[in-house]
């Protein structure tokens, strides 16, 4: 016998005596996830994060307190994927952290219903929320589903006395407002279901704070950290949303997923952050801090962040140099309608022969990279539209650029100066010069001033494993070339 969809609403939610319970997320954490937090691994180590475990303690204890149906959790070490933000499916979610030395496994039962329902909502809203089930995640080699990102709050939880259910998310690389909106289908099923629940958001913060830091140090490390102490303290969201891509670049966070897709869960409820503590002893920022819903409601933040991202790509196309446009108008006609763009005539700039690079970015991250080293093509014109199109459909480590996201691509063009050899690593500078290796057979390239990219050592690294040469391979022969950059 079939029941109808209210029946199984009321089957589901929470009831006393018969009533049903109105569902509530009850509050927000942001937590750490270094697993020196872990008492095994930590062990002496723990002295120097006292504040932080403290906070994670008192947190956890209180949402013991609060009762939760259920604890969704997002993490960002989760499987992330370019284009989806993932649910995870399954009766028990388990891990382990074999892979630091400790033999710990972590288990706890997922709310499969609400999984389904969070991935239905993202159905119906047009979010790419995926239901990672068994099949799956063998495609994709997923051998654990609890991720050391999810065990060290899952830790702290269940050391508290929680032996609820969990819902697992990975925030994946979307931009911040397509997790904002994967936020708001969470709360909707939460509403469906009549769920009370807690949201823990798993993130670090700055990777870049001290020179020993796993990303060196950077000035943006410490502001991005400052930041979002200020954002959390003032409840100002739009303070980190329009943070400059290539800022967060060099911030080395991964804080920002996991906390816009819970911030996103509480759209248009009035919100009050508290900080409880914040840290850094390895060079890395550890930040324990609440977010309750308060008795008010707020506007939407959706409409501004769309309104954010739309005014800073009217702001790039404006001031666009004519190898950037000419780049994108390629890219915009092949994928529109299947065809090359045609030039009426060359332009004076445009018909030297050189070799070009063309990048495109979206929201910050690289989306797609095609390029020559020496020219194939009459003029520079030609070789631009080329590559461009090589870029959005030919580059293997994407998909090709769909319709729909080319209001959001941002582009540049490097062109090529010839190359020339150099004896020693002393003649080369990754600030200055892009760089070949060769072995005689197989060869790769890197562009100059590339973010994340400091030293020699680690561009000729780089260029390297672009061209499947060993690291550790000494004899090879270098390349050094100069380009001029477009944007």
């Amino acid at each position: 016998m079939f029941r109808s969809p209210e029946t199984i609403i009321k089957a589901d939610a929470r009831s006393t005596g018969g009533e049903v319970m109105p569902p509530s997320i009850e509050f927000g954490a942001l937590m750490p996830h270094p697993p020196l937090l872990i008492p095994s691994i930590g062990k002496e180590e723990l002295s120097h994060v006292h504040y932080t475990q403290v906070a994670m303690q008192q947190t956890c204890a209180d949402i013991v307190k609060a009762s939760p149906d259920v604890v969704i959790i997002v993490s960002p070490h989760g499987p992330m994927f370019e284009d989806a933000i993932v649910i995870m499916d399954g009766d028990d979610l388990r891990g382990d952290l074999k892979p630091f030395g400790v033999d710990e496994s972590y288990q706890a039962q997922n709310d499969r219903p609400l999984a389904s329902s969070i991935a239905e909502q993202g159905k119906q809203e047009g979010v790419p929320l995926i239901l990672l089930e068994d099949h799956l995640k063998r495609k994709f080699q997923i051998h654990h589903e609890l991720d050391y990102g999810t065990i060290v709050p899952l830790h702290y939880l269940q050391q508290a006395g929680y032996a609820g259910k969990i819902v697992l998310l990975a925030p994946g690389f979307l931009p911040l407002e397509r997790v904002y909106q994967a936020g708001m289908c969470v709360r909707k099923a939460i509403e469906l279901l009549g769920r009370k629940v807690v949201i823990i958001a798993s993130g670090d913060n700055s990777h870049a704070l001290v020179e020993q830091s796993p990303a060196g140090a950077t000035e943006e490390g410490k502001r991005f950290d400052a930041a979002l102490q200020k954002a959390l303290s003032l409840e100002d969201w739009m303070s980190l949303f329009t943070l400059a891509p290539d800022f967060l670049e060099r911030a080395a966070e991964d804080t920002l997923g996991s906390l816009f897709l819970l911030i996103g869960a509480f759209d248009t409820d009035e919100l009050k952050g508290s900080v409880l503590s914040y840290e850094a002893p390895f060079g890395v920022g550890y930040t324990v801090a609440t977010l309750k819903p308060q008795h008010g409601s707020a506007p939407s933040l959706l409409p501004s962040m769309i309104a954010s991202r739309e005014e800073t790509i009217a702001r790039l196309r404006a001031r666009e140099s004519e190898h950037v446009r000419l780049a994108r108008m390629a890219v915009e006609t092949y994928v529109r309608e299947e065809r090359l763009i045609q030039l009426a005539s060359v332009p004076t700039e445009f018909e030297q022969q050189a070799g070009c690079f063309v990048s495109i970015k979206q929201n910050g991250k690289l989306r797609g990279c095609i390029g020559t080293i020496r020219p194939t093509a009459d003029h520079l014109a030609d070789e631009i539209v080329r590559n461009a199109i090589a870029a959005c459909s030919e580059d293997d480590r994407f998909f090709p650029v769909e319709e729909d996201e080319l209001s959001q691509l941002t582009y540049s063009v490097d062109v090529l100066e010839p190359e020339e050899e150099v004896k020693d690593i002393s003649e080369l500078d990754p600030s200055v010069y892009g760089v070949i290796v060769s072995d005689g057979q197989r060869s790769g390239l890197l562009l100059p001033n590339l973010e994340g990219i400091h030293t020699v050592e680690e561009q000729l690294y780089y260029a390297k494993e672009k061209a499947g040469i060993h690291p550790e391979q000494e004899h090879v022969r270098m390349f050094r070339f100069r380009v001029q950059r477009y944007v």
